[in-house]
């Protein structure tokens, strides 16, 4: 009988570790699937902000808003074929 009881209780000690470990990673997997669950919460609002800026961009780089900005704010007029200069260089007068 001696012999049977620290096996016994070994069984026992190691039955409760064992058992403990199982509730810890049960709560650690609980912990890590909320942070999962909060990352790709975050993950999923960068990415509609990024759809908007990238809407928002093109509209505001459209040739036709930025004709109508130069024309109305900044004064500008679409250029003439009459008030266009070409330079011609030949070869080497750049030096």
């Amino acid at each position: 009988m001696r012999l049977r009881s620290p096996f016994f209780l070994l069984m026992i000690l190691g039955f409760l570790a064992l058992f403990f470990l199982n509730t810890w990673q049960g709560f650690r997997y609980q912990e890590l699937e909320r942070e999962v669950e909060k990352l790709e919460l975050e993950q999923k609002n960068w990415l509609e902000k990024n759809k908007k800026v990238i809407a928002a961009l093109a509209v505001l780089s459209s040739p036709q808003r930025v004709k109508s900005l130069a024309v109305a704010e900044l004064g500008l007029e679409p250029l003439k074929a009459q008030d266009v200069i070409q330079i011609e260089l030949e070869d080497g007068e750049l030096d």
